[in-house]
């Protein structure tokens, strides 16, 4: 997909220079970010400096380290004061941050994520659910999670995480080793024949109550619907299922949207050699239900650059970075603009074209590609829950799931 956005876009956004080391650089000139693995293109960082001293007249250096998990940077961050100014975690840990005071509310002179028009109305209203006051967080990029399968392989279409769990016991499958993940779409494969029977209009709050539903037997519950599908052929997916998926190892898994996207077009492989994306791949979020999420940025309570980070986090809302970030990694901003302007581009393309992530396919995969995983339609997201912050309960989860999972 990261290859495909370029081919797309790359000459609609002139970014130019990489980021300078900051090692003899004053800290008041310095904004340091701590984001996840491969999330932002630093090309923008000295487009972002020009633009600084434009606005400030003052001098900025960006650098950029990469954590591991949200699980890793809260860690550093609340136990080591880790000196950084901008945060990019997942939406349940910036709940968890915000009860704790570790972070810093946003200058709303310049930036406010409310002002009409600037982000998408569906994840201006997935912010609300984690920053209620939309006063803490800018939201950087969303996704889903859903079922990722082969149709070749399998020979029909998926529709339920009873066919994951339960059914074709006898193919190859796979989940993630990522205990929110799996504990949340366990759970709503044993809340299936309920989910299946709400109507459209009450099921995000229905699947949102199983996602909040933590206790001694919902976790039992999982564990033992874990314990039943391990076995032959069955995997735990530590980031390189979705390469498995590509190559035909797999016929149908628990992923990312993002991950699914990427490996549908040309993508490099973690040994860096290009691949054929696979068309035989579709994603779908199950009639049950799924989970959006959206990773965002923050202002750690330990700042020590908050003007800057101020300014860069209006920059992240402007249009062209927006897209620029999106080409990069493979996932899509909320930016109303940006989005707008994605979508547009992904509609406008044939089955025919040579430049087209749509030749050779059908018109069923160009509407699964864009409305039920680059652009989840509003049906899509309405059968959606979000991932909260689990407070005390939160090692009961992550110890059962990583007994499951050895």
């Amino acid at each position: 997909m990261k290859k495909l956005l370029c081919v797309l876009l790359a000459a609609t956004v002139s970014m130019g220079g990489m980021a300078t080391m900051t090692g003899c650089t004053k800290r008041s000139e310095q904004l340091k970010l701590y984001s996840q693995g491969e999330y932002m293109d630093e090309e923008i960082f000295a487009e972002f400096e020009s633009w600084y001293k434009e606005q400030t007249g003052e001098k900025v250096k960006v650098s950029m380290n990469d954590f591991q998990s949200n699980e890793s940077m809260y860690n550093i961050v609340s136990m080591d004061k880790a000196d950084y100014d901008l945060i990019c975690p997942s939406d349940y840990m910036i709940e968890k941050m915000i009860k704790e005071g570790l972070c810093k509310k946003v200058d709303k002179s310049l930036v406010d994520i409310a002002a009409e028009g600037l982000i998408v109305p569906e994840y201006l209203e997935a912010t609300r659910v984690f920053d209620p006051t939309l006063e803490y967080s800018v939201p950087y990029m969303y996704g889903t999670f859903g079922i990722l399968y082969n149709y070749k392989t399998l020979g029909k279409h998926i529709t339920s995480w009873e066919e994951l769990f339960a059914s074709n016991r006898d193919r190859k499958l796979s989940l993630k080793k990522s205990p929110r993940d799996t504990y949340h779409a366990a759970g709503l494969y044993l809340h299936g024949e309920q989910l299946r029977n709400t109507p459209l209009a009450e099921k995000k709050a229905k699947v949102q109550e199983v996602f909040d539903t933590v206790t001694d037997d919902s976790v039992a519950e999982v564990k033992n619907v874990l314990s039943a599908w391990k076995g032959k052929d069955k995997h735990w997916d530590d980031e390189d299922g979705k390469f498995s998926m590509a190559k035909g190892e797999l016929d149908m898994g628990l992923y990312w949207s993002c991950d699914a996207g990427y490996v549908m077009s040309d993508y490099e492989d973690d040994s860096g050699n290009l691949s054929k994306g696979n068309k035989d791949l579709w994603y779908v979020i199950p009639e049950e239900g799924g989970n959006v999420y959206l990773d965002s940025f923050v202002i750690s309570k330990y700042a020590k650059n908050e003007k800057a980070a101020n300014y860069f986090l209006q920059f992240l809302c402007q249009k062209a970075t927006a897209i620029a970030n999106s080409i990069y990694c493979g996932a899509v901003s909320p930016v109303a603009a940006a989005y707008g302007e994605l979508k547009a581009e992904y509609e406008a393309m044939d089955l025919e074209s040579e430049d087209s992530v749509f030749k050779g396919t059908s018109a069923a995969w160009k509407d699964m590609y864009i409305n039920m995983l680059m652009f989840p339609s509003a049906d899509v997201l309405k059968r959606c829950g979000q991932m909260r912050d689990y407070g005390a309960a939160d090692g009961k989860v992550v110890r059962a799931m990583a007994d499951i999972m050895q």
